[in-house]
């Protein structure tokens, strides 16, 4: 008799504080999602001013130009995201650049360097609104990033480069919008600005001009798949 008169009591406090906690802690979702978009970018350059070790150039110095540009092709980007509330997330993307960089010696011929950029990046996503069919976002995070290139490619057997140039630090910021077809399914559009320190040259000893840091603007259109 005692849990028949408790269970009936209970009710109007659970009818209370249901609404209360579905709207303050709603169902996570998972999605997963794939990019494709162009680069907006400026080339980069710079020189270099290198001392060789002696005697093999009788230890003068020598000027090197760089340029480097991220491609107008497209960049393909893989993620996931995991929205914890209705209006925030945590994603995490690789991106793959198709890259131009060329170190020229004074009074030589330019030579080919690195030609891809890897790019990981960790973002926290603010979604501005989460109930319509279109849901803008803003987002911004750091990340990771290295070129690389063929280790035959003539600036590494020149040794003006190595084959790749380490993992290097990089950040990220942006906006964008996702138009939802349907529970599983939408289409996402963004916009953002990588920004990176460009590849440089090596040697013994250098000075360097010109050099500061690289912006890759790049925009995206892709598909979400979202699980819930």
């Amino acid at each position: 008799m005692r849990t028949g008169r408790t269970i009936p009591s209970l009710i109007p406090c659970l009818l209370l504080v249901s609404p209360w906690a579905f709207a303050q802690s709603p169902a996570p979702s998972l999605e997963v999602f794939l990019e494709g978009g162009g680069s907006f970018s400026t080339s980069t350059s710079g020189t270099e001013i290198l001392t060789p070790p002696c005697p093999s150039t009788g230890c003068a110095p020598i000027s090197v130009s760089m340029t480097g540009s991220f491609s107008e092709t497209i960049h393909p980007t893989a993620g996931a995201r995991y929205r914890f509330t209705r209006h925030d997330a945590l994603e995490a993307t690789y991106t793959y650049s198709p890259y131009h960089f060329f170190a020229q010696p004074a009074g030589q011929s330019a030579l080919a360097g690195y030609n891809r950029a890897d790019l990981y990046s960790f973002n926290y996503v603010r979604y501005l609104s989460a109930k319509a069919r279109v849901q803008p976002f803003v987002t911004f995070g750091l990340g990771t990033n290295r070129f690389s290139g063929p280790s035959n490619a003539p600036a590494v057997v020149n040794g003006y480069v190595k084959a790749d140039n380490g993992w290097q630090f990089a950040s990220n910021g942006g906006g964008g919008a996702d138009l939802v077809l349907e529970r599983h399914f939408a289409l996402r559009m963004d916009l953002r600005v990588y920004t990176t320190r460009p590849p440089r040259v090596i040697g013994p000893s250098h000075t360097v001009t010109g050099l500061g840091t690289s912006d890759d603007v790049v925009s995206s259109l892709g598909i979400v798949f979202r699980f819930k």
